[in-house]
């Protein structure tokens, strides 16, 4: 009798921390929340690297008056790092163990379990506004990998965000109280947060994949979730269309990829050479799914998570448009003239009199009447990459030093911004331009781009078009 009355005590004192993780139930969820409204301007929906998140989070910063408390799994943006530590406002960062490097003059707080982790990407900005997703504020989180970003200025939804800061600043991880606010009426338009472990979110995630009607299409980075892999199928055979994108790189036995496809789902592995990194369903076309979560069991028992559900056609049209575009895209070269847009490349110097790491160049033209920002843009040879940096002004020329060599038979340079290729050269490989020991490839029409018929060869003349 004596140890069922510990055992009653000790579940108690459990239940009061609010530090149990729940499993999947097999029921609804069991509460009545408060019900709050509030109008505020229009949230805004970024993804990455097209959308340039690294400054919509600059910005972000650079607005805070009061307060910047941030919680990432993982953070090397030095732009960012420079700014939090800068800002004369109160900054605390929040970071996973295995990333946390600590940045000099921002107060600092890591978990100390490294079997979970702390996969949050939220800032609070003032208490009163916030942005949450995929996106780590990393080199390849925003150059790279497909990401996605949402920025909300809510009053409710902070609070949700700052009580959820406040419990892991305290070192409380893996655990805390249910959220204040699990359903936000913004702008007359409903959303739902949610925080894992304590709130179940992969309970959540399926109530709303049970709702769904006409259609369903996700694109997860991580999928292992039996459950939430179930749902869908049982959707799909009631008649919802239902299509997924997975990340390639996570391809393994307990991925749900195998059992969905031989149930008749539409999925598919993604074509990003790097990552796809985002958490995402879209219901319906009018809602949306978005946050930190994996549909994983880590994810749902022990890591920190958040998520949003957001009935919300506006919103749910800009993620519908990025899950077609990563749907359809391809990483194959484009081969077809057309007009020439922006930057091109004029002048490729490969078969050099002397060394090859010092004589070697590309240069750049940018015939628009706008100076342009090169940090979203990348020359490549189809085997290795190089992402480019400063700016082009305007009707004016960028000599770029490139970081793999150009080979001298079988060539090929192409220049993209994020994944849209904008330009290509080919030498001694698709098209017969060659350039003997000494003379470089050149442009001579610019008014086109991926045509042989634009070029010719001369003596190098870097930053003369």
């Amino acid at each position: 009798m004596k140890d069922f009355e510990f055992f009653i005590i000790v579940m108690i004192i459990l239940l009061m921390s609010g530090c149990i993780n729940k499993q999947i139930p097999s029921g609804k969820i069991i509460k009545t929340p408060k019900i709050v409204r509030e109008t505020s301007q229009l949230p805004q929906v970024y993804f990455c690297p097209q959308d340039k998140c690294r400054e919509h989070l600059m910005d972000l910063i650079k607005d805070a008056e009061e307060s910047i408390h941030c919680a990432f799994f993982d953070i090397d943006l030095e732009d960012i790092i420079n700014e939090l530590k800068q800002k004369e406002v109160e900054v605390k960062l929040i970071m996973d163990k295995k990333n946390a490097e600590k940045i000099p003059g921002v107060e600092f707080v890591t978990n100390d379990d490294t079997n979970q982790l702390m996969h949050n990407k939220f800032c609070v900005i003032d208490g009163k506004r916030f942005f949450t997703g995929s996106f780590n504020p990393t080199e390849r989180g925003n150059f790279y990998n497909n990401n996605n970003m949402i920025i909300i200025p809510s009053k409710y939804l902070s609070e949700n965000y700052e009580q959820e800061f406040q419990e892991l600043w305290n070192k409380n991880f893996g655990c805390g109280e249910t959220v204040k606010h699990p359903i936000v009426y913004l702008n007359n338009k409903r959303i739902e947060n949610y925080f894992c472990p304590e709130d179940s979110c992969s309970e959540h995630v399926i109530e709303s994949l049970d709702k769904a009607k006409g259609s369903i299409y996700f694109m997860t980075f991580s999928f292992t979730d039996d459950y939430v892999g179930n749902a869908l199928i049982n959707k799909h055979e009631d008649g919802v269309d239902v299509k997924g994108i997975l990340e390639k790189n996570r391809k393994s036995e307990w991925s749900e990829y195998d059992k969905l496809k031989e149930n008749g789902i539409d999925v598919k592995w993604d074509n990003n050479k790097y990552v796809m990194h985002h958490k995402v369903f879209i219901i319906d076309n009018k809602t949306v799914i978005t946050g930190s979560f994996n549909p994983t069991k880590s994810a749902d028992e022990k890591n920190d998570e958040n998520i949003l559900i957001m009935d919300d056609e506006r919103i749910a049209k800009e993620y519908l448009e990025e899950f077609e575009r990563i749907w359809n895209f391809e990483d194959k070269l484009e081969t077809e003239e057309r007009e020439a847009k922006s930057i091109m490349i004029s002048e490729v110097y490969y078969d050099t009199s002397g060394k090859d790491a010092e004589e070697e160049f590309i240069e750049l033209y940018n015939p628009t009447g706008r100076d342009i920002d090169l940090d979203y843009y990348f020359i490549s040879d189809n085997e290795s990459e190089q992402r480019l940096n400063g700016i082009i002004k305007q009707n004016s020329t960028r000599i770029i030093k490139p970081k793999f060599y150009l080979k001298n038979k079988g060539g090929i340079l192409i220049l993209k911004k994020s994944f849209e290729q904008v330009d290509f050269v080919s030498w001694e490989s698709l098209w017969n331009l060659e350039a003997k020991k000494g003379e470089s490839i050149q442009r001579k029409c610019f008014d086109t781009v991926n045509s042989k018929n634009n070029w010719g060869v001369g003596k190098p003349s870097p930053r003369f078009v």
